[in-house]
């Protein structure tokens, strides 16, 4: 009897276990789903004969808006319609972000959509926005004689340029904050010209790149060792521990972290792992360098190729500066701390700007 009763007890332990399983997943996927509902708004409006719709996210990532631009990624869509036939004019823009857009389209009873990301309304406008900011998207609608039909605001929230939002989906857009022409960038390559006259012989006279395929690997590791010695040496580099907060192609967390640009570092001298490697890569791109951004559990450095194939790579590690490591030997250690993760498979991801300027991912300030 005693016997019978325990299975009994387990078998009640397992389903109620299983029950509760099923609830917290079915709350979750209700948050989810909550979440989604969330994430874009409509505001409906307009004067008869015209019905006009305007669909938002309720926020966007400004640090991204360029990219949306150059990808042509639409965020917002305008649905119009008109029970008596019309020529319309749809503007839209984002006051202070954006230039204003305008399509003309012949409105009749079916509703139809217009998709449109307005582009940046100047290339210098990212640098000022380093807090959220609540704005609209401002949305006119009126006939060939000037008539307006539908003039409203849609709210929008502007996330800062500094907020990059991890994930799978969003990994390649990381390359938005890698500057290379950026005046800082050029300050910086011109600084780390100098210390080639350091590098034992036979050295590059100058910041060469690849010299369409003349320049030796070594050369190439010259001119990086050269890059990082001047952030060590001339502009004193403090490195500020603070993790990565991405998993790899499987996180789909949304985790954000604040990421300031290349020329906010060099100003205030210190930043943590993901900028300093940043810094390094646009340093590395502005003189036709091919770069990468290592990840390995809550950490970043950076992946230059020796050769214009990219088949060969060295490493450097920023984190270096605080312990006043010369180049060389940061390269080494870093190097070896490549191939120690490599071997323990606790590469995270490996993330060529290159390629993510092929998928039309572009600096975010020019």
């Amino acid at each position: 009897m005693g016997r019978k009763f325990l299975v009994l007890f387990l078998i009640l332990m397992v389903l109620i276990g299983l029950s509760s399983v099923y609830v917290v997943g079915g709350l979750q996927a209700y948050s989810r789903y909550q979440q989604s509902r969330l994430a874009t708004q409509e505001h409906c409006g307009g004067q008869a004969p015209v019905r006009i719709c305007v669909q938002t996210p309720v926020a966007i990532f400004s640090a991204f808006y360029r990219s949306y631009v150059d990808t042509h990624t639409p965020l917002f869509t305008i649905w119009y319609s008109s029970s008596t036939p019309l020529t319309l004019f749809l503007s839209a823009s984002i006051p202070g972000l954006s230039q204003s857009v305008t399509q003309t389209v012949n409105a009749n009873a079916p509703m139809q959509s217009f998709r449109l990301t307005p582009p940046l309304v100047n290339d210098e406008v990212l640098r000022t926005l380093t807090v959220d900011e609540s704005t609209s998207l401002h949305v006119q609608v009126v006939d060939t004689r000037s008539h307006p039909y539908y003039l409203v605001d849609s709210p929008l929230l502007l996330r800062s340029r500094l907020v990059m939002q991890w994930g799978a989906t969003n990994r390649l857009k990381i390359a938005a904050w890698v500057t290379p022409y950026d005046p800082a960038i050029t300050q910086l390559i011109h600084r780390a010209a100098t210390y080639l006259r350091t590098e034992p012989l036979p050295t590059p006279t100058a910041m060469i790149g690849y010299n369409e395929g003349k320049a030796t690997p070594r050369a190439v590791k010259d001119q990086v060792d050269a890059m990082y010695d001047a952030l060590r040496l001339d502009y004193r580099m403090h490195y500020v521990q603070e993790g990565v907060p991405y998993a790899g192609l499987d996180d789909n967390s949304g985790t954000v972290q604040n990421i300031k640009l290349p020329f906010e570092v060099l100003q205030e001298r210190s930043g943590m792992c993901v900028e300093l490697t940043v810094l390094l890569a646009s340093a590395v791109e502005s003189i036709g360098l091919h770069a990468e951004i290592v990840i390995v559990p809550g950490h970043a450095f950076l992946g230059v190729a020796l050769t214009s194939d990219n088949r060969q790579f060295e490493y450097w590690d920023a984190v270096h500066v605080n312990d006043n490591v010369a180049s060389d030997s940061a390269n080494l250690y870093t190097d070896d701390f490549y191939e120690t993760n490599l071997r323990q498979h606790t590469i995270v991801d490996t993330i060529l700007i290159g390629e993510a300027r092929v998928q039309g991912i572009n600096p975010m300030v020019l």
